[in-house]
């Protein structure tokens, strides 16, 4: 009973965008999507509120990364918590920006779903989209991690097939 009374809380109290950041398949830190309030409070309460972040090696960037392929102003982030949208643009950079491996076009805004998977320009770092509550972004006894065991069972999944495929055609040209 007192997880579901702490599941509903968790819900009335709405969601943050979370990114966990992945280099060969390792967590190594999460980015919690979380701008400065709204300066119009009354937008804040309707939940009409949309944050935008600036992500790239500039110091006046929201968030700085300072991988040499990353432009100084690479791409803009856009949550809007109150309905769990998540997009992206690409700000004209020149080594490109990724989303669940597919490279997106310059100044289109695109869409990215839980789970999704967010490259930036050559780096093998790789950031995953998640939504979990408010209060587990301050959780300092209970700190969020990103479950891996989905990605690696999607990984092994495909391992099997590509090797069932390989057994497949030894067994047609013996």
């Amino acid at each position: 009973m007192g997880s579901e009374k702490r599941a509903k809380g968790e819900e009335d109290e709405g969601e943050i965008p979370v990114l966990t950041v992945l280099k060969n398949n390792t967590i190594l830190k999460n980015i919690f999507i979380v701008n400065k309030p709204p300066e119009e409070p009354e937008k804040a309460s309707r939940g009409e509120h949309v944050d935008v972040l600036l992500v790239g090696r500039h110091p006046d960037c929201d968030l700085m990364l300072t991988h040499p392929s990353i432009s100084r102003f690479h791409l803009q982030i856009r949550s809007k918590p109150s309905t769990r949208a998540f997009s992206v643009v690409d700000l004209s950079s020149v080594h490109g920006t990724w989303v669940s491996g597919k490279r997106i076009e310059p100044m289109v805004s695109v869409e990215m779903r839980e789970g999704d998977v967010l490259r930036i320009g050559v780096s093998s770092r790789v950031y995953r989209l998640h939504w979990i509550p408010i209060s587990r972004a301050y959780d300092l006894e209970n700190p969020f991690v990103a479950q891996l065991d989905v990605l690696a069972e999607e990984e092994e999944g495909e391992e099997e097939e590509e090797e069932e495929e390989e057994e497949k055609m030894q067994v047609r040209y013996n």
